[in-house]
């Protein structure tokens, strides 16, 4: 096994670029447009408009509940801390979702409502990006691999969750129901 290196210069010094495999096409263009309910980006249907040379990518889908979206969080600068906030003093970057970060990479864990590889789109329920998001991933949803039923937060955020009722996610150990997945084509929606 290689050991890893102990100069942190060298960790830092390497840089890279990625790409874009598609945008998503969504009712919100700033963050202030998004009704601030105990549902949020929960009941946001979304479209993601593939790049044509990925929409073949998207085969194999067919029978996923929920896809995981990696996207580029390209409006954070314009994002403020809203004043009535959960998180501790003490409580940084790293321990929390929130949209400004050293790489501005988001992550949602979204419903896969519909997919077209003929049009390289993809229609998801709950993903929190705005309009004109890049996606830079798409991977399937796979609770094996993915939930952890054991898994939890501190307190700060289980009151959090608590007191905003986040409907439409699984938390304390609710079960997400299964969606049977149907390819809709072009007009279809």
């Amino acid at each position: 096994m290689k050991k890893p290196n102990k100069n942190p210069s060298v960790a830092t010094s390497d840089s890279f670029t990625i790409q874009p495999i598609g945008y998503v096409q969504s009712a919100y263009a700033q963050t202030e447009d998004v009704a601030h309910t105990h549902t949020g980006w929960t009941a946001n249907v979304s479209q993601i408009r593939l790049l044509p040379r990925y929409a073949k990518g998207l085969g194999g889908l067919t029978g996923y509940s929920h896809i995981i979206v990696l996207f580029r969080v390209h409006r954070a600068k314009e994002w403020k801390m809203p004043k009535d906030h959960n998180k501790p003093p003490h409580v940084k970057v790293f321990a929390t979702r929130m949209p400004v970060r050293p790489n501005f990479v988001g992550m949602s864990v979204v419903e896969l409502l519909s997919f077209s590889t003929d049009m390289g789109e993809v229609i998801v329920k709950g993903l929190d990006a705005l309009d004109g998001t890049p996606v830079i991933d798409i991977k399937p949803y796979i609770p094996n691999f993915d939930s952890y039923p054991g898994a939890c937060v501190p307190d700060w955020v289980r009151q959090h969750l608590d007191s905003h009722h986040h409907a439409g996610h699984a938390h304390n150990n609710e079960k997400v129901g299964k969606t049977q997945v149907k390819i809709r084509m072009k007009g279809a929606y």
